[in-house]
């Protein structure tokens, strides 16, 4: 993966040390064993040089040992130039069959072991051509040593026939099985890739969502209870000369808000489950919030709930708890109320939360903030709705539902 970009597929290495398996260096050195052996055993009947064949033989299986695996893992046969090294390896190992056939006839029985040194390292088309070139050589060279009336040549014609129709299939069998194999290759790192892609996509999905929840939970409850201490502190000071017993009252609302607020965070910290909801019911934690309201505010809050409502479940409980905080703080905020009725009632599909203000009402050019942004988020993970209201009388009804 790129610094400053998704992760980057590249094609493999053309070719991995395990891709010229050691099944064809047994089968290239053997053949050449077998070629050795055909050399010495048929010398009384072909005759020939035995020490130049042989060493020629014993040659090829030398440089394909040593240097065969690494110049076969740095060609590209498919797409990429043909290197120098790979045109000098194969150019010696053909020669070194030439002069041990040229030495010995019977060396010509080693030139199986050449095809897939062909089709490994040179493109099809080049290899195809080689190889078609050195299955006819062995016909030339009877053909120039002993004549057009030579009575073996005809046998020695079918041998190259066969040759030429086994070396196409040979390698192209040989071609087919690196390419699927390279074919694999680039699929496993495709895939290696978007998963890597998948998984980061997914952890900074994770780290977005954790945040922006974090940011609803903060915004719900801490900043909310900073709100009211402020607001709490600035009635104390108005109010220290000129009403002593009031003020008394506000500095110890001002404490249980800072309690609960540090309740809250120590909470959040551990599971973020609301701590109003780990003290009881959800309807007790909603007329706690509402008795705190009338308490600050000195809004008459009228709190009705229902009895027979379903067991909804700790997220819609959140949810509703939540809800109801922050329409709780635009009223404090912005409504100039001085009345709020709240209602949790049982609805067709669910249960349903009402707040209804008889403040100021929203202005013609509102627009929703973080705290209903946050509400309406909250609701769509549970399935949940919010709809804003004007009532005949004034102020604001917010309506939150949530399915049981």
């Amino acid at each position: 993966m790129t610094e400053n970009g998704p992760p980057t597929t590249r094609r493999p290495t053309p070719h991995d040390p395990s891709d010229w398996h050691w099944m064809w260096e047994v089968y290239v050195c053997g053949l050449c064993v077998a070629a050795i052996v055909a050399v010495a055993v048929l010398h009384e009947r072909f005759g020939g040089n035995i020490p130049v064949a042989c060493g020629a033989l014993a040659a090829i299986i030398v440089i394909v040992l040593t240097f065969g695996r690494n110049v076969i893992r740095d060609a590209d046969p498919i797409a990429g130039p043909v290197r120098a090294r790979t045109v000098a390896f194969v150019a010696t190992a053909v020669g070194l069959w030439m002069i041990a056939t040229v030495a010995a006839a019977p060396a010509v029985a080693a030139i199986p072991a050449l095809y897939p040194l062909l089709f490994a390292t040179l493109p099809l088309t080049a290899a195809l051509v080689l190889t078609f070139l050195v299955t006819l050589a062995p016909l030339a060279f009877a053909a120039a040593s002993h004549g057009l009336g030579w009575p073996s040549l005809p046998a020695v014609a079918a041998v190259t026939m066969v040759g030429a129709v086994a070396a196409p299939i040979i390698g192209t069998t040989i071609m087919t099985t690196l390419r699927q194999r390279w074919q694999l290759a680039e699929t496993v790192a495709e895939l290696a890739a978007s998963r890597a892609e998948t998984a980061r996509l997914s952890r900074e999905a994770g780290v977005a969502g954790e945040r922006e929840r974090l940011a609803r939970e903060i915004h719900d409850t801490l900043a909310q209870g900073f709100t009211s201490i402020v607001a709490l502190a600035q009635a104390v000071q108005a109010e220290s000369a000129s009403d002593p017993e009031a003020a008394a009252r506000h500095v110890e609302l001002i404490r249980c808000t800072a309690r609960d607020n540090l309740t809250e965070a120590r909470t959040m910290v551990t599971r973020l489950t609301p701590a109003a909801l780990e003290q009881g019911s959800l309807s007790a934690a909603l007329r706690r919030q509402c008795d705190s309201l009338a308490a600050e505010t000195g809004i008459a809050v009228d709190v009705r709930i229902d009895d027979d409502l379903p067991q909804l479940g700790m997220a819609a409980d959140v949810v509703l708890l939540r809800s109801a905080q922050e329409a709780m703080t635009n009223v404090r905020r912005h409504s100039h109320a001085s009345a709020l009725w709240v209602r949790l009632e049982l609805a067709p599909d669910g249960v349903r939360l009402s707040l209804s203000d008889n403040g100021i009402g929203l202005p013609p050019d509102h627009v929703e903030g973080f705290g209903l942004r946050g509400m309406r988020a909250r609701l769509d993970q549970v399935g949940g709705t919010l709809t804003l209201s004007a009532p005949d009388g004034g102020g604001v009804r917010v309506d939150v539902a949530v399915p049981a």
